[in-house]
């Protein structure tokens, strides 16, 4: 899984990287890549990193799913994550908010009408163009008071009905039909009005139609005007692109709504659409600002599985209440009266927020709620200790509030609870906690579990640089997203070397290996090491392009990168291919024309490691200054001869600010006045020079 979602944007890690660690994977312009955080931090938001615990920092569908599962509403399915090293960001944890919410399933079925929806469409009329196709030709193909004729001419009919967004023209009621073939047809006339956005067509001929002697009609016109009627309410109050204003939607419209939800659940106790009707009732009670009524709803809801009005899709769920509970503009908290809904507001309430006008719920405002917690005071508590913890920064005290023994996890609740001891060990004793975690770990009995423990001590075992935690057919950390973490931004030479020669290391982490050793060797200017794994390049080096290789290669490290063949600045400046480079610069690494031309090298196109947050790219376990060409090319201006090697420093120093002003060198960026004398100097010393003439700006 690619994410892309707003962590950070290219256009910042242009400025701070390494000039050889700008990404493989990234994408031009300022599209936002969404890559989990492994700290596990807890507190601050975050739509990329997100726990099976818990958490503030959750998003509130993963919180909301969590929570429904523990009620015995909501199956989690193991999300498996990516399945190639080189290419993986996310395994099972962490993951993105989306994830869970994707992996939920009922437990429990709801006795909702099973519609095939139309997903090209997003206006909700449409969704059932399909379903409403299915369901009419077979109610026609069984009625036994139509002749074959009628049946071949109606679902022909019904057939048309294909699309939602262009005008379909009525259809014209054969009058030599029989009463009940007139009925149905009239029923198709309804349907073409309701998609063509005719409400109140749609509603005359379905009040009619409701009292006829066909039950099915009868009973399936009742419900379209519960659709109908929804619909045409709540056109009243959306504008050109969409968007809804409940203060402009029609009440009489929404009170007719209303009315057509209780006549049908009146008329139809046992009906067929029962559960999606009373479903409607929450959308009512959204678009008439009723929070209180609203709210209740929902409970009822999560109370009463077993219901036949049982109507909730737990994949649907949480968006459903963030939008219309969370994110109503009628919202008031005194209408929060149950674990679940208090829960996910009071986690939401412990975020770190920068905000002036933002304040966390107050240890006195959580306390108050106790009583509402009376049906699950674990719940309460466990909110307690993250309030302790996580807002008051009382560590001692949160231990307090979670169990002194708790040895088996079964719910996410208790997963939760041996999480935030483990973050209060983290804090208090490190040491400890790498021994917590482990003993965790090897107690876990679900791929969340496992995925959650084996994180957070992966973040120990990083730091010892044991590759053989990582590697083999049985290693103690499995997630490839961490294996390839530790390869690609964790280990240093020793043990990328040691990965290298390894026997038990696979293929996919060999490469891997090699290549970030190469690009950091580059990097730090080790040019020794660069040429002794020089010799350990696929032979077939040049196939490996990354997204641009075939099939086979496409996932697996960018070796072609490595593959240059020189290039020529001048005639007299000719710079080599890059293993000969290399070895020059192992033997003269100080000399300005060959810094130049890994200058060269560097602007050819060669894209160090994947992109990954700046704090992964730890560099401080490799030796040697980093590499910038920036650099080289102040070195040329202040201490190299005249001639063409200073014009072409003098040159490329100013075009590390072109188009936009900000330097792409990845030196220490300069003020526009020492960019305004390096241009004044080429203009005066190299007049004649092409790269004098080409140069209008110094940006």
């Amino acid at each position: 899984m690619k994410s892309k979602k707003s962590c950070l944007s290219l256009a910042l890690f242009g400025s701070i990287l390494p000039l050889f660690f700008y990404a493989t994977n990234t994408h031009a312009g300022f599209e936002p890549i969404c890559n989990p955080d492994f700290a596990m931090q807890g507190k601050v938001y975050s739509a990329c990193s997100n726990l099976p615990v818990l958490l503030p920092a959750n998003d509130n569908h993963s919180n909301m799913i969590l929570l429904l599962s523990d009620l015995g509403l909501a199956n989690i399915k193991t999300y498996q994550g990516d399945q190639n090293l080189w290419d993986s960001t996310y395994a099972t944890v962490p993951f993105d908010d989306s994830t869970l919410v994707r992996m939920a399933e009922n437990k429990i079925g709801n006795h909702r009408t099973k519609f095939e929806e139309t997903r090209d469409y997003f206006d909700e009329r449409c969704a059932t163009l399909a379903s409403g196709k299915m369901s009419f030709n077979e109610q026609v193909k069984n009625n036994k008071n139509l002749s074959v004729q009628e049946k071949q001419s109606l679902i022909a009919e019904r057939n048309k009905i294909s699309e939602c967004s262009n005008k379909i023209p009525l259809l014209a009621v054969d009058p030599q039909w029989s009463a009940t073939a007139r009925q149905y047809a009239s029923y198709l006339n309804a349907t073409i009005a309701f998609y063509n956005t005719n409400y109140s067509i749609a509603t005359k001929i379905y009040s009619v139609l409701a009292t006829v002697d066909d039950a099915w009609l009868k009973e399936t016109s009742q419900y379209m005007l519960i659709r109908s009627s929804l619909n045409s309410a709540y056109a009243t109050g959306t504008n050109q692109y969409g968007d809804v204003d409940l203060d402009k939607i029609n009440q009489n419209l929404l009170k007719e709504f209303l009315d057509n939800i209780t006549t049908y659940l009146k008329l139809y106790p046992n009906g067929q659409y029962a559960a999606s009707a009373r479903g409607y009732m929450r959308r009512g009670f959204w678009l008439t600002g009723r929070q209180d009524l609203l709210i209740n709803e929902i409970v009822w809801q999560i109370q009463n599985p077993q219901s036949k009005y049982y109507n909730l899709d737990v994949s649907e769920l949480p968006s459903e209440i963030d939008r219309r509970v969370f994110g109503s503009q009628y919202f008031n908290v005194k209408y929060l009266k149950d674990p679940f809904f208090l829960a996910t507001y009071d986690l939401m309430q412990m975020r770190a927020s920068n905000s002036e006008s933002y304040k966390p719920i107050t240890w006195s405002q959580l306390n108050a709620q106790k009583d509402m917690f009376k049906t699950q005071p674990e719940l309460f508590k466990y909110l307690q200790a993250v309030h302790l913890f996580y807002v008051q920064n009382k560590t001692q005290e949160a231990l307090d509030y979670l169990p002194k023994d708790l040895s088996v996890v079964n719910n996410y609740l208790q997963l939760s609870q041996v999480f935030l001891k483990g973050q209060i060990l983290e804090k208090n004793n490190p040491a400890q906690a790498e021994q917590y975690w482990t003993q965790w770990l090897n107690k876990s009995k679900n791929a969340y579990q496992h995925g959650l423990f084996e994180t957070a001590l992966s973040n120990h075992l990083n730091q010892k640089q044991d590759i053989n935690v990582f590697i083999g057919k049985n290693p103690i950390i499995r997630q490839i997203n961490l294996q390839k973490r530790f390869i690609v931004f964790k280990a240093n030479e020793t043990s990328l070397q040691k990965i290298i020669q390894s026997k038990q290391a696979n293929l996919d982490q060999k490469q891997a290996a090699i290549y970030t050793l190469l690009s950091k060797s580059l990097d730090h200017q080790n040019y020794a090491l660069f040429n002794q794994t020089y010799a350990d390049l696929p032979k077939d080096a040049a196939q490996y392009k990354g997204y641009e290789s075939t099939e086979k290669l496409k996932d697996k490290p960018p070796f072609a990168n490595f593959i240059w063949d020189g290039s020529t600045i001048t005639p007299q400046l000719i710079c080599s291919n890059l293993p000969t480079l290399t070895k020059q610069l192992e033997k003269s690494p100080k000399d300005l024309f060959l810094n130049i031309c890994m200058g060269e090298y560097a602007r050819s196109g060669y894209h160090g490691l994947p992109y990954q947050l700046a704090e992964e790219n730890d560099e401080q376990s490799f030796q040697g200054k980093q590499f910038t060409r920036g650099e080289v090319y102040k070195n040329v201006i202040k201490t190299g001869t005249q001639g063409d090697l200073q014009a072409y420093a003098l040159y490329r120093a100013i075009m590390c600010y072109s188009p936009s002003g900000i330097n792409d060198c990845a030196d220490q960026e300069v003020t526009k006045n020492v960019r305004k004398q390096w241009y004044d100097q080429i203009k005066r010393d190299y007049p004649n020079s092409t790269w004098a003439k080409s140069l209008k700006y110094y940006w």
